[in-house]
């Protein structure tokens, strides 16, 4: 089964040969050690990205994501996984993990000195991972994986561009510090953990088409360990993956249908429309404030008609508010 597999890759990509695999491990082995040069950058790109962020600069924040070095541990643990390196592997993590937690106390110490700020859409785009997000971590991440197999490192900036691992992290520490709330702690953090796992995903891939992968000699105990031991790695990222692109995926059809049922409820009240949704899921009832203009006021009664139609449509329990904002309506006299 999977050596037709191996004989359909070797025909459709060229393998590194001996020396370039050995550069590349050598270069992704320095990745799973990161030095104090990987922390200073690091602690500079957030300073750079908090601060592109608060004032709602998009070119600061793109130049943070360049200075920022956090993608080479992230391909680095890839490779870990690929070679069923566990003690790479754990090393890797715990690098990015370090990088991580400086940046986020980084953007809480900067954030928390900042004497005004209101939130803007550099702030807000990274408080909820979508399936756009995770397809451009994807595509980043083969990238960047493939950039590096082939030596390709004057690609690497704009990838980093692409993918920005360092503008979530700054976004957590930015809703600590300024005490936000934990929708916009969880929501930046899960974005971060989304693109970290879409990039390591796609980083297997790269690396086991370009034959960074263990040879499939099963008569070896050694190479089957490793082999067993990629691929349990390739399922720890790829089943949370799956589950957050599932979410994604389900809160988007959701909010849709919400939609649809709350302009048919208002379609008999002229000029009334919808103006904003908000949505949360807590004990598995869908709670949705929506914000509505309408030239009158809808009672008690009205609203738990479109509670309980949405209720029906959607399959699932609803609690549902309206923000009324009252509009008038000027019509000229014959």
């Amino acid at each position: 089964m999977l050596r037709p597999l191996q004989e359909f890759i070797n025909k459709h990509f060229t393998e590194l040969t001996k020396e370039e695999k050995d550069e590349v491990i050598s270069s992704l082995r320095k990745g799973a050690y990161p030095s104090n040069d990987f922390y200073l950058m690091t602690g500079l790109a957030a300073v750079i990205a908090t601060l592109g962020i608060l004032t709602g600069n998009t070119v600061v924040v793109i130049g943070a994501m360049v200075v920022a070095p956090l993608m080479l541990p992230v391909l680095s643990f890839s490779m870990a996984g690929v070679k069923g390196d566990l003690a790479m592997f754990n090393r890797s993590i715990r690098g990015e993990v370090k990088g991580a937690i400086l940046a986020i106390l980084i953007a809480i110490v900067v954030s928390y000195l900042m004497p005004i700020y209101d939130l803007n859409a550099e702030f807000l785009l990274r408080t909820q991972p979508t399936l756009l997000d995770l397809g451009i971590a994807f595509a980043s991440g083969l990238a960047g994986a493939y950039a590096i197999a082939k030596r390709l490192d004057y690609t690497l900036p704009g990838i980093a561009v692409s993918v920005a691992l360092i503008p979530p992290l700054c976004v957590v520490g930015i809703s600590i510090g300024l005490r936000l709330g934990l929708e916009f702690t969880f929501g930046a953090l899960l974005l971060f953990i989304s693109n970290i796992i879409a990039v390591n995903l796609a980083g297997y891939i790269v690396f086991w088409v370009v034959g960074l992968g263990p040879t499939w000699y099963w008569d070896e105990e050694e190479t089957r360990k490793k082999v067993y031991n990629s691929i349990a790695l390739m399922l720890l990222v790829a089943i949370p993956l799956g589950w957050i692109m599932w979410t994604s995926v389900e809160e988007k059809y959701l909010a849709s249908e919400t939609m649809d049922v709350l302009e048919g409820q208002l379609s008999g009240i002229k000029y009334a429309k919808i103006t904003g949704l908000t949505h949360f899921i807590e004990n598995g009832t869908w709670h949705i404030l929506a914000e509505v203009e309408s030239p009158t006021l809808l009672d008690s009664e009205r609203v738990a008609e479109m509670q309980y139609a949405l209720s029906e449509r959607l399959d699932r329990e609803i609690d549902l508010e309206l923000k009324i904002t009252l509009i008038q309506t000027v019509d000229a006299g014959d």
